[in-house]
């Protein structure tokens, strides 16, 4: 079943758009994972500093094993230095609907 992880992420004054470049180096290496299946970055236009990033997976295994590798703790070294907190919440993915219009 796949899931979808969803971090919240608080950066640091001044640090989005360095944050924001940042994910996207991260998520061009994270998208060849064969498991990965796909990943958003949203900022919040009322409060700049937060970004919400949802990240689907083929299954709850493979995102695990890639949550716990040297690789991911590598590859988003950069973002931890630009944050000042994360949360972050894993759920399987029950249904979902692509809109008519992609």
């Amino acid at each position: 079943m796949p899931v979808r992880a969803t971090l919240t992420f608080r950066v640091k004054e001044g640090a989005g758009d360095s944050f924001e470049q940042a994910w996207r180096r991260i998520a061009a290496r994270v998208r060849e994972h064969p498991d990965s299946l796909r990943q958003t970055l949203a900022r919040d236009p009322d409060d700049p500093r937060t970004f919400v990033m949802t990240t689907d997976w083929a299954n709850r295994e493979s995102f695990s094993e890639f949550e716990s590798s040297r690789e991911q703790e590598e590859l988003t070294a950069p973002l931890r230095e630009l944050r000042e907190s994360s949360a972050m919440n894993v759920h399987d993915i029950v249904v979902h609907i692509e809109g008519q219009t992609q």
